[in-house]
């Protein structure tokens, strides 16, 4: 998998977006959010959450208050997880936020 053009896709994405909008915004901030707490969910109590399977796609993670909006991020990256199906969602919502940031 060639991660240039998996990020080449992420930042076409956030330039799209940003278009669309009349107050500066973008998925930018919340490709971030997004990365943080995919991450975030990890609870070392039980070992559950965190990053791995990317499992706020799922309940309950996806219906924490604190998860609020990021299914949004994750409908827009969908399109980019199809285009290059090798690369974990865990992998790709971690990678947007680093691209987000990098932006």
């Amino acid at each position: 998998m060639d991660l240039n053009k998996v990020r080449a896709s992420i930042v076409q994405l956030i330039e799209k977006d940003a278009e669309k909008r009349d107050d500066g915004s973008s998925l930018a901030g919340t490709f971030i959010r997004l990365a943080w707490h995919s991450c975030g969910t990890y609870k070392a109590a039980d070992n559950s959450g965190g990053s791995n399977g990317a499992r706020m796609r799922f309940s309950p993670e996806a219906s924490y208050g604190n998860n609020a909006g990021l299914d949004l991020a994750r409908a827009a990256l969908e399109p980019i997880k199809q285009q290059f199906p090798e690369i974990s969602y865990a992998d790709l919502y971690t990678f947007s936020g680093v691209v987000a940031v990098e932006e």
